[in-house]
């Protein structure tokens, strides 16, 4: 009976064999949440108005953004290559924000007053270039009486 006791000995659970596997599990794990963050980072763009990116002050220079505000009226202007145009946004409560945009499609609504959406960086002179911009396309609706709202009532 001794014999038969004492070959039921159980043996660790952290053995050689089982730690071996724990770590190179952890190890892994460590290694997809490292590189999920990182990608992550690379993506990710802040969209503010041009007061608040204006009030990060020095802290928003070479991060991207996205900046959002209206064109101000008479400031559009394109570049003697025509590959470029510089114009300044703002919202009501900031100061006119300067942006420059190169080597792109313009869009064909841009004009004053036009929201617009500006993504790049902010560089140390306080001039916003971008990389892509965007103008936000009026509704025709937002005047219009409130029976031409109701969609419903369409092909009745």
């Amino acid at each position: 009976m001794a014999s038969l006791a004492h070959s039921n000995s159980t043996r660790p659970f952290l053995s050689g064999q089982h730690l071996k596997f724990f770590v190179a599990g952890g190890v892994i794990a460590l290694a997809v949440a490292y590189l999920v963050t990182m990608g992550l980072q690379g993506t990710t763009v802040y969209f503010l108005t041009v007061s608040e990116l204006q009030a990060k002050g020095p802290a928003a220079q070479n991060q991207v953004y996205r900046v959002s505000g209206n064109l101000v009226p008479g400031t559009l202007a394109k570049d003697s290559s025509g590959l470029g145009i510089q114009f300044l946004i703002a919202d009501p409560s900031s100061a006119p924000l300067p942006v420059v945009y190169r080597g792109g499609q313009v869009p064909d609504i841009i004009g004053d007053n036009i929201e617009i959406v500006a993504e790049g960086k902010l560089d140390a002179h306080g001039t916003f270039t971008a990389n892509n911009v965007l103008a936000k396309c009026p509704s025709r609706l937002e005047n219009a009486p409130p029976e031409e709202h109701d969609y419903s009532a369409v092909g009745s």
